[in-house]
This record gives structure tokens, sequence and C-alpha cells, in this order.
């Protein structure tokens, strides 16, 4: 669809990074400065409004920390049905002002519209050097790969909402949601990363691809080095997937090999879409540990996960 809008005109000399890159956020140049523009919002990932505002907001934010910036401010993006008690929907908007907050950023207001099914988050603007901003493109062979968060939120999101998991089962995916990826983006920076993206939507998979496609490279995983929550075994278990997994396969499946001998389950990891997911960094392979070693003493729950490699564009798992 985006390859159908008319060209930016006399706008598009100051854009850094725009929609045909395929990347997390927008930049546009502004008095020397990467201005990182991004929105995105969710529906509920658990019964607590609060949190669910929380793990919204920095589902927001992390578009902004995977370019290597850091939000300045933000709106609201509230689509809440009327049939919600004021004080749950109240309770959101406090959660993701604590989000905000916490990453240094200014709510600026918003807008509200009714909706049947309640979602909330935010358009965020973040700055960036230029000359340091972390884009799909920027991935070497040779360097490591490191993945600053547990996979498999999708299936377990699904598996609480469908009573198949109770909340203690959600709790550490849940903790994982809510935690921001400013800690991950400043230490992949000081690191020396390369490229970067944010896992999402899309999966592992899908948003390694991302990567692969833009760097003209093939991104190498190993798949016991996979950081993985519980509870997503315990939802696939019981039958528990998402509406997006399926579509996710298809959409990666000309350029992704599976050489490890996985069982279903664990190839539906690939595909499972996250909210609030890790960032996958992309550095020189000499700096993956120490990258690593910070990212769990800051209490990530990171992982080397593989390395980029010479070939056509494409992910390998092994």
């Amino acid at each position: 669809m985006i390859a159908r809008l008319p060209a930016l005109g006399g706008a598009a000399a100051n854009v850094l990074v725009g929609p045909a890159a395929g990347d997390d956020a927008g930049v546009y140049l502004f008095q020397g400065q990467g201005l990182v523009a991004t929105a995105d919002f969710i529906t509920p990932v658990c019964d607590d409004p609060r949190r669910f505002g929380r793990v919204a907001a920095a589902n927001s934010l992390s578009d902004v920390f995977a370019m290597g910036g850091r939000p300045l401010f933000a709106l609201n993006l509230c689509c809440f049905p009327e049939q919600v008690p004021f004080e749950a929907l109240s309770e959101i908007l406090v959660g993701g002002r604590e989000a905000l907050d916490e990453a240094g950023a200014a709510l600026l207001g918003g807008h509200t519209v009714q909706d049947q099914e309640l979602k909330f988050g935010l358009a965020v603007v973040g700055q960036a050097a230029p000359d340091r901003l972390l884009t799909l493109a920027g991935a070497r062979a040779g360097d490591a790969l490191v993945l600053s968060k547990p996979l498999g939120t999708g299936a377990t999101i699904n598996a609480y909402k469908v009573d198949a998991l109770d909340a203690e089962a959600l709790e550490p995916a849940l903790v994982e949601m809510e935690r921001l990826n400013a800690a991950a983006s400043r230490l992949a920076l000081e690191h020396g990363a390369r490229a970067c993206t944010d896992i999402t939507g899309f999966g592992l998979a899908g948003h390694a691809l991302n990567v692969a496609r833009a760097s003209l490279v093939e991104l190498r995983i190993e798949f016991a080095s996979l950081p993985v929550h519980d509870s997503f075994w315990e939802a696939v278990a019981r039958g528990v997937s998402t509406g997006k997994t399926e579509s996710n396969r298809r959409s990666a499946a000309a350029q992704v090999v599976v050489r490890a001998p996985l069982a279903e389950a664990q190839r539906e990891l690939l595909f499972d879409p996250q909210t609030s997911g890790g960032l996958l960094i992309a550095l020189p392979p000499e700096r993956g540990a120490s990258l690593l070693e910070a990212l769990l003493h800051s209490g990530h729950r990171a992982a080397r996960i593989g390395e980029v490699v010479p070939g056509p564009p494409g992910l390998c798992v092994d």
C-alpha cells in the first residue's frame, strides 16, 4: 500500500528514514537533529488496566529505542468502548503516563474515539543523532546477534484470555512486556551496534528477515540459544496459538530455512507475534559478549542467538 503513495515532494530532502525503508520509525532531519516519529496501539494483554497502560506505552516507545533514539514527547491514542467504566479507562492512562515518566518523555495530550474493541497506545516523537541511527540496513557479515528479551508473548497472552493460563503463569511475561527497551538501546549504542529492530507483530522470523533484506545478508540463528517464556510452551501444549502466527509463517516462508530438527511447537515460536518484545541487535562480534554481559547485569533476560553471514537475504535456523 505504501508503494502507491505519491512522492513526498520538497519535504523529502529532510527525510532520513521514510516509509519505503520499512524501518521501525521514521526520521526527519530538523536543525541538525534526527526527529524519530512513530505510532502504535494494542488491545489489552491483562486484566489490570494500569499495567495494560504501561505495556501499551512501552510497546509504542519501543520503536524509538529500536532506532537508537530517546523519546521526547507523546500523545495518547485512545479507542475506548462506551461501556468500559471510567475508572478503568483512567487507570490505563495512568499506566501509560508512568511508562512515559520512566522514559523521560512528556505527555502533551492525545485523542479519543469510541470503538467496539478497547485499544490504547501512543504517537511518539524522539530524538537521535543522525550519524548514530540504528536501522535495518546496517548489519554486516560477521556481526553477532543479541536478543534483549524472551520470546513467546503472543500465545501466552491468548492463553490467558481463554483461561488456559492463570495470572501467575502470565506474570513473568507481563513483567518483560512492561520493561522499556531504553537500557537495551543505550547499551547497544555504547557497544557499537550497527543494526537493530524490535521484535513485535511479525515475530522473530519476520523481523529478522527485515534486517536481512535491508542489509543484504543472511541471519543465522541457533534455536537452542533463544530465550523463551515458559508460559509459551504451556500455551502451545494446550492448543493455543494466535490469529497472526500462520500469516507470519506464510509471509516469511520463502526466505526461512530451518535446518534444526524442530517440533511443530518450536517452529511456532519463530512466527509468534510479540507485544513489547525485545531488541534484536547486530554488532561487531568482538563486542557481543560485553553487550550481553551488560544487558544481563541491567536485568534483561538477554541472549546471544546467532550471527550475520554473507549470502542472499534470508534467515537460517540451526
